[in-house]
């Protein structure tokens, strides 16, 4: 079976890349030059990785219907309708799901057939599991621009002629293939992200507690941190990455204030996928009994493991090594077992949202002004002093808020003339 792997590299100076390594087990070198653009602007490197997995999406596909991509463009012969259509199908679908039969690449089997796609690890073919519309949306988007670049790679290698006609047959079969990006509704907002309410999220604070029966971990140590996780995030609105980069000198016990800084590539973080800060460096200042809660998980739970004093990240596996993105966003799956019934779909980032939502209701209640409001929420976010990401976080409290002003003047109506 023809396959093509992404693969994480850390270098010593710390740096995080990822690489398509094709079926010889060598990386692919038109990725590799398509990627280092992406490098050399800076991104981060979540989004080269990102861009590979597309790329790498693409390749499978290609050699599911026995297609030489790079040979292809070579030769100034581009991908047709139906090949591009076949590989903008298959981008709705998770990459989980998606495991081409063995045959595939077969001389006689030119195209994958959709419906012999299975799932890993299973005997029965069940329904794929689609990918949002924005998902699906930036695997075409980079795919396209993957192309573009490819279509410009190989026809400065072909005589002038063949050049012309080869950029105008990929100009017209690109266009047709990006316009199957799926639009996006800008108008639907009902099924958005929100935070937990007041009720939901003493909840959720309950049974998380080291002591509730309820609580789903059985370890000391799991439950101890995992409650200072929950609690953290809910008093400060960090983002996920920002508190598994949480390192323990960027906590400032005699001030109770601790430090949000960004390390990117950081070559003391052992994890391979590192945890990153999004937002711009902050000092956040914590209640004195939510400091000390973190210093008793530092200085009682975490202690009595051996291997943490190789590592400064605050949380850490039972093992001593740094708590991962997978680990954390596992703790959030067991937590929605443990809380049936909870209106949203528990994560780390709901925990943001929920921050920004008691945000709003605290500043209506000191009177602060909209503008006011804005400032200190945007630094306490780490935010620019002029983003607008607050209306993103805040969509229970403007709903609320909106609906008593829609009673409210519905009260000026004359009560004779509603029915």
């Amino acid at each position: 079976m023809t396959t093509y792997v992404v693969k994480k590299l850390k270098f010593q100076n710390g740096e995080r890349y990822s690489l398509l390594m094709g079926p010889d087990g060598l990386p692919v070198q038109e990725v590799v030059l398509f990627l280092n653009r992406y490098r050399r602007r800076g991104r981060a490197a979540a989004t080269i990785h990102l861009v590979c997995h597309n790329l790498a999406l693409l390749y499978r596909q290609c050699a599911a219907s026995n297609i030489d991509l790079l040979g292809r463009l070579q030769q100034g012969q581009f991908l047709d309708s139906a090949e591009l259509g076949r590989i903008a199908e298959v981008s709705q679908y998770k990459y989980k799901d998606l495991d081409y039969d063995e045959n595939a690449g077969d001389i006689d089997k030119q195209v994958v057939d959709i419906s012999r796609i299975r799932l890993r690890r299973s005997k029965k073919v069940k329904q794929l599991e689609a990918v949002g519309k924005a998902s699906q949306s930036n695997r075409i988007r980079y795919i396209a621009a993957f192309l573009d670049f490819l279509v410009k790679y190989c026809a400065a290698s072909l005589p002038q002629s063949q050049r012309r006609a080869f950029e105008a047959e990929s100009l017209s079969a690109m266009e047709a293939f990006k316009a199957q990006i799926p639009k996006m509704p800008k108008r639907n907002q009902l099924d958005a992200r929100e935070g937990l309410s007041l009720e939901d999220q003493n909840r959720l604070m309950s049974v998380v507690h080291p002591e509730s029966p309820l609580n789903p971990w059985k370890r000391q140590f799991v439950r101890r941190r995992n409650w200072v996780i929950v609690m953290l995030l809910l008093a400060t609105g960090m983002r996920g990455g920002e508190l598994l980069g949480l390192q323990i000198r960027d906590l400032m016990a005699n001030t109770a204030q601790l430090k949000i800084l960004r390390r990117a590539d950081s070559p003391d973080d052992p994890r391979t996928t590192q945890a990153n800060t999004k937002t711009d460096d902050r000092l956040l200042e914590l209640r004195p009994a939510v400091m000390k809660a973190v210093w008793e998980y530092i200085n009682t739970d975490r202690a009595r493991i051996k291997a943490t004093r190789k590592y400064a990240q605050v949380f850490v596996a039972q093992n001593g090594f740094p708590l991962s993105a997978r680990a954390l966003s596992t703790l959030f799956e067991e937590l929605r077992a443990a809380c049936p019934g909870l209106p949203v779909t528990l994560t780390s980032h709901v925990m943001r949202h929920t921050w920004n939502e008691r945000f709003s209701e605290q500043a209506e209640e000191m009177g602060l002004s909209e503008q006011a409001e804005k400032r200190a929420r945007n630094e306490q976010q780490g935010w620019s002093a002029d983003s607008e990401s607050g209306k993103t976080y805040t969509r229970r409290y403007a709903s609320k808020k909106g609906r008593e002003v829609a009673l409210k003047l519905q009260e000026k109506l004359d009560g004779n003339s509603v029915v």
